[in-house]
């Protein structure tokens, strides 16, 4: 190889960490990436694995399965078994982190090939870890032991954020996979995944190209490509359109600078203004190649070389469209306090929800006055915000697939059609009216193995709203952020104080978890209060916020906004403090009523700008009177149906409505039956349904995961039992799946 020569090399996963080990030089950044990225890389290949294993073919010969493109990498090779990265450290520590977390759930599963697989990638020797970063190492140890990590005074900001993203990915993985699918997910991962390495001569070498691809200019990309394309057509037009153009990409930029902004815009604009109800092939190919889109549809778009002013008026329109939606592009950056309401779009970006600026686009017109541009983008965005809540709590599916096919098969068709505020809030206020479900469904919603998310952002929203209530300072990010807020548990894990008042573990389990049982705590107290008693830290939680606060007796005695809200409310009854003599029952069944009233009032349709007409009002105060609940439940559908294999069973009539299934741990048999939306209902607590297997085989084994397909089993009159795998893999051979 000579002094500067450059060659690539493509490696799939198993091949790039396989008897090597990689080190940063001096110049390289720390650990930065945040939520956001960690969230996109790993919903990317859940995505990309599930269109995989959708595939018979590819199942049964997965070498013929095309290969998922991680992207590029530069490293240099100063020995046979050691790289240092010039650039990828970020996907390769975020990498090494979700190898991780999938050989903690391989070894819990009982799969050793795929736990030896998974340490030829983690480690180089058994011990060194294969990303050697030294600062990284005392996270990696406690991540690789299935242990808790102490953050503390002398950590760095790097090791800090090592810790955050390896929790994250761990909720997100179970939330986005079942745990029978891991397994292949990790064959996937390591024989399909591919990233490409350039490879420096030399240390020397590696620093020049670090310095020029973070100094020089980058490719031309898909927008450049359609600007290029537009300019061409133009005629005579061609400077007026070039600066205009300019003006376009400074709108979506003046906030922030991000270099992906105005693809992202366009992409939505596109998606919003011109793609085909019902056509499924525009959707994907301008999310791919938005540039070939607009030349292969320039009839459909007018953009025909017989009438140079259309290229100049589409692109005038973007411009204006883009002008417009300057305030909904910062409003999802940060949280701004200066009365637009528009923090639902923040909300809604935090929650993956990024698919709303289709639907806002889809609502403005390009020559709206800015203020109405601006509460059509906040009505869209609360109507999704509702959305999510609602999804969340009636236990359905909130992934990036179900919102999409809200926006575009609901939303974008007729939100097109609207000319003015009014016409927005009408549709939307329309949808409200059928939306399926209720918030009352969540009568015994808790924490799950794969909802931490979204039990944080619904305890969050719930804090946030009765501390603006008692107007005390607050910030709703904050108890968004699991290191400065934790979930905390109003009772610790052990049994046997309340045995006496609930015998059943099962029933301790999910009851502990349930929403009125927990709470968001200041992370430095919730270290110092460990595994206490309710009784004793209840009066600890008066430092963190009023909805724990409240709990400890007393508590509202020198509060008289706190008092009025309670009276001007009603929630004298739930709002309240609770004595030791009270039972665990009685406590978490009032916090539960709690939690649903004040989530009624947050996500009001009225109060958040869409008319709904109900035969049965909310009463003055906002709350849905009890002839209203009643009404509402008269009129509500059946709840939405699940995509797992379950429903899906149910669906072909494989299983049938109330079927029982049970499963056994330890000697001792678990029974539930399966609803008509394919939810498991544990018999030991009843209520609302596990809307997966292994959720419901988790709590009721009282383990962390649990092959649900696997374990639960249905039995016949003769007592033999046929698990839930083998039924559905007996269906899908017979095509009845």
């Amino acid at each position: 190889m000579g002094p500067d020569e450059i060659r690539s090399q493509g490696f799939s996963l198993k091949e790039l960490f396989r008897d090597v080990a990689y080190e940063i030089d001096y110049y390289q950044r720390d650990y930065t990436w945040g939520e956001d990225e960690v969230r996109t890389l790993l919903r990317d290949l859940c995505d990309s694995f599930r269109t995989w294993s959708a595939d018979p073919v590819y199942l049964r010969r997965p070498h013929t399965a095309p290969q998922y493109f991680l992207g590029p990498f530069v490293y240099y090779e100063p020995s046979k078994n050691q790289r240092y990265l010039v650039d990828g450290q970020q996907r390769f520590v975020t990498l090494h982190l979700i190898f991780l977390q999938l050989r903690l759930w391989a070894q819990e599963a009982g799969y050793p090939r795929v736990v030896d697989r998974l340490n030829r990638v983690i480690t180089t020797d058994g011990d060194q870890f294969s990303v050697g970063i030294t600062d990284h190492d005392p996270v990696l140890r406690a991540v690789s032991e299935g242990r808790k990590y102490e953050t503390g005074l002398g950590d760095s900001l790097s090791r800090r954020n090592v810790w955050a993203r390896s929790q994250q990915i761990e909720s997100q993985l179970v939330e986005e996979l079942d745990a029978e699918k891991l397994h292949r997910f990790t064959e996937w991962l390591l024989d399909r995944v591919v990233l490409v390495g350039i490879r420096a001569a030399n240390a020397d070498h590696g620093y020049r190209m670090f310095e020029t691809m973070n100094d020089r200019g980058a490719r031309l990309t898909a927008v450049d490509l359609l600007k290029s394309h537009l300019l061409s057509h133009v005629g005579s037009g061609e400077d007026q359109l070039n600066a205009q153009w300019h003006e376009m990409l400074r709108e979506l930029t003046t906030d922030r600078e991000d270099s992906t902004a105005a693809s992202r815009f366009i992409k939505a604009y596109l998606l919003a203004r011109c793609a085909r109800e019902g056509l499924d092939d525009d959707r994907r190919q301008i999310a791919t190649n938005l540039n070939v889109w607009v030349r292969q549809n320039a009839t459909h778009l007018g953009l025909v070389p017989e009438r140079p002013d259309n290229f100049l008026r589409f692109v005038q329109d973007m411009l204006k469209s883009a002008r417009l939606f300057r305030p909904i592009l910062a409003a999802g950056r940060e949280l701004k306090r200066d009365g637009d309401r528009l923090e639902a779009v923040l909300f809604n970006e935090r929650n993956g929800l990024s698919v709303q600026a289709v639907a806002v686009l889809a609502a403005m017109g390009s020559d709206d006055q800015p203020s109405d541009a601006k509460d059509k983008g906040r009505l869209v965005a609360a109507y999704l915000d509702r959305w999510y809540a609602l999804r969340v709590l009636q236990d359905l599916p909130v992934q990036s697939a179900d919102a999409d096919t809200l926006v575009h098969t609901t939303l974008v068709p007729l939100l097109r059609n609207c000319r003015t505020v009014a016409d927005v809030a009408r549709v939307l206020g329309d949808l409200v009216l059928h939306d399926a479900g209720s918030i009352r469904d969540a009568g015994t919603l808790g924490l799950r193995g794969n909802n931490a998310h979204q039990i944080r952002y619904l305890l969050a929203r719930a804090t946030a709203y009765v501390e603006e209530a008692c107007r005390r300072p607050h910030d709703v990010l904050a108890y968004l952020d699991r290191d400065q807020f934790h979930i905390e548990h109003l009772w610790a894990k052990h049994h046997h104080r309340v045995e006496e008042e609930i015998p059943d573990g099962v029933v301790f389990r999910s009851l502990r978890n349930q929403l009125g049982g927990l709470g968001l705590l200041m992370g430095r107290e919730n270290s110092s209060i460990n595994d206490l008693p309710l009784h004793d830290k209840a009066p600890l939680y008066a430092r963190s916020n009023v909805l724990l606060g409240i709990i400890a007796p007393g508590y509202d005695r020198r509060n008289p906004l706190l008092r009025d809200l309670i009276k001007t409310h009603q929630l004298d009854k739930t709002l309240r403090s609770f004595g030791p003599g009270e039972s665990m029952t009685t406590v978490i069944a009032t916090r539960q009523e709690l939690y649903l009233s004040l989530f009624e009032r947050i996500w009001n349709p009225q109060r958040l700008g869409m008319p709904v007409s109900l035969p049965t009002a909310e009463n003055d105060l906002g709350e849905p009177s009890s002839q209203a609940r009643q009404t509402t439940s008269r009129r509500r559908p059946a709840t939405g149906r699940r995509r797992t294999d379950v429903a899906k069973m149910i669906d072909a009539q494989v299983l049938t409505v109330g079927t029982r299934i049970v499963l056994t741990y330890r000697s001792a048999d678990h029974w539930a039956t399966i609803d008509e939306s394919g939810g498991i209902i544990l018999t030991a607590t009843g209520g609302t349904p596990y809307g997966r297997a292994d959720e419901a085989g988790a709590v009721a084994r009282g383990t962390k995961t649990c092959q649900g397909m696997n374990e639960w089993h249905v039995e016949d009159e003769g007592g033999m039992r046929t698990s839930l795998r083998t039924l559905r893999d007996r269906a899908v051979e017979s095509g009845v799946l």
